[in-house]
C-alpha cells in the first residue's frame, strides 16, 4: 500500500526547522510527505520550498485563508495519493520504524487506524460516562490495544475509510475533540482503532494552541466537549443525563449557558457526517469499561 505523510502547519516555522526534515528521513515507507500549510503568514512556505529542493517527495499544499485543523487535514487527505495517511502535527518528532511497525495491523480489514505511542505519554485512548458527559482517560498497556480514538496529530489511517466517514468534523474547528469524534464514528460504524506501543514518536507539545489566549482555549474546549456528546450520543437515558447535568452547570456557573448556545449554533451550522449504526453507545462504552 502507498503511504502519504501529512504534516499540518500554521505559522510554525520554528517547529518546521526542528522537525520536518526528521519526518522526511524517518518516513522511508512514504511515497510523499505533504506539508498542509494553513495560510501561514510567517516564513513557513519559503523554508519548505527550500527543503523541497533537497527532498523532491516533499509536497506543499496551502490555502489563501486559514481553514482550521479539520478542514486543513481533510483537504490534504483528499489530495494525498496514498492508501494510508499518516497524520502528524508539526511538533512531532517520529522515531525510526514508526510507520513500519503499524503496517501489520492493516491485514485486518476491520482495522482502519493505528495510533502512535508518544514518549512519556505511552497510552491508548479510553472513554467512560460520568456526570452526563463523555469522559476521556489514558489507558495503559505494554502490548497493542484497542483505542477509543487515535490522535489527529500522530496516527495512520486508511484513506478510503477516513473519507467515507467524512474525515474530521469541521464543527470542532479550530481544534479539540475532532479525533475523539472520528473515533466514535469509526467504532459505531463497526470498525476498529488500535494503539501500537512500537510506533514511537515524540510530541513536543509546542503546537498552534499556544498562540491563542487561555480563556479562548477553555471556551472552545468546553463547547466542543458538549458537542461531542450531542453529536454522537443517541441513547435517550444518556442524553437525559446530559440535559440534567447541563442545567446544573448553568446553575453553578451562569456562563455555561453561553457554551450551550454556542454548541447548538455549531450543530445547526454543520450537518453531521455519515455514520453507520452498527454499535450502540452502550456497546462502545463497554469496550473500555464495565458499566450498568
Amino acid at each position: 500500500m502507498n503511504i502519504s505523510v501529512i504534516v499540518t502547519n500554521w505559522n510554525g516555522l520554528k517547529l518546521l526547522k526542528k522537525y520536518l526534515e526528521k519526518v522526511i528521513l524517518n518516513s522511508p515507507e512514504a511515497k510523499e510527505i505533504i506539508l498542509a500549510d494553513d495560510a501561514s503568514t510567517d516564513k513557513s512556505l519559503p523554508f519548505a520550498k527550500e527543503l523541497q529542493k533537497k527532498y523532491p517527495k516533499l509536497k506543499i499544499i496551502t490555502h489563501k485563508k486559514n481553514l482550521g485543523f479539520s478542514r486543513n487535514s481533510n483537504q490534504a487527505a483528499k489530495k494525498a495519493t496514498g492508501d494510508l495517511l499518516v497524520f502528524l502535527n508539526n511538533d512531532i518528532n517520529p522515531h525510526q520504524d514508526y510507520i513500519k511497525n503499524s503496517l501489520k495491523h492493516f491485514s485486518n480489514p476491520k482495522v482502519i487506524g493505528v495510533g502512535f505511542s508518544e514518549l512519556e505519554h505511552e497510552n491508548y485512548g479510553s472513554i467512560y460516562w460520568k456526570n452526563g458527559y463523555l469522559q476521556i482517560k489514558p489507558g495503559y498497556s505494554k502490548t497493542t490495544h484497542i483505542s477509543a480514538w487515535i490522535s489527529g496529530g500522530s496516527s495512520i489511517i486508511r484513506k478510503d475509510y477516513f473519507l467515507k466517514l467524512g474525515g474530521f468534523d469541521n464543527i470542532y474547528d479550530p481544534f479539540y475533540f475532532e479525533d475523539l469524534d472520528f473515533g466514535l464514528r469509526a467504532w459505531r460504524s463497526g470498525y476498529k482503532l488500535l494503539w501500537e506501543p512500537n510506533c514511537v514518536v515524540e510530541h513536543q507539545h509546542e503546537s498552534t494552541t499556544s498562540k491563542f489566549p487561555k480563556r479562548h482555549l477553555v471556551y472552545v474546549k468546553e463547547r466542543n466537549h458538549l458537542i461531542s456528546v450531542l453529536r454522537n450520543i443517541t441513547d435517550k437515558k444518556l442524553l437525559f443525563e446530559n440535559f440534567l447535568f447541563s442545567i446544573l452547570r448553568v446553575l453553578s456557573g451562569p456562563n455555561y449557558i453561553k457554551i450551550i448556545r454556542a454548541a447548538h449554533r455549531q450543530i445547526k451550522k454543520f450537518p453531521a457526517p455519515i455514520c453507520e449504526n452498527k454499535l450502540t453507545d452502550i456497546e462502545i462504552l463497554k469496550l473500555f469499561q464495565n458499566i450498568n
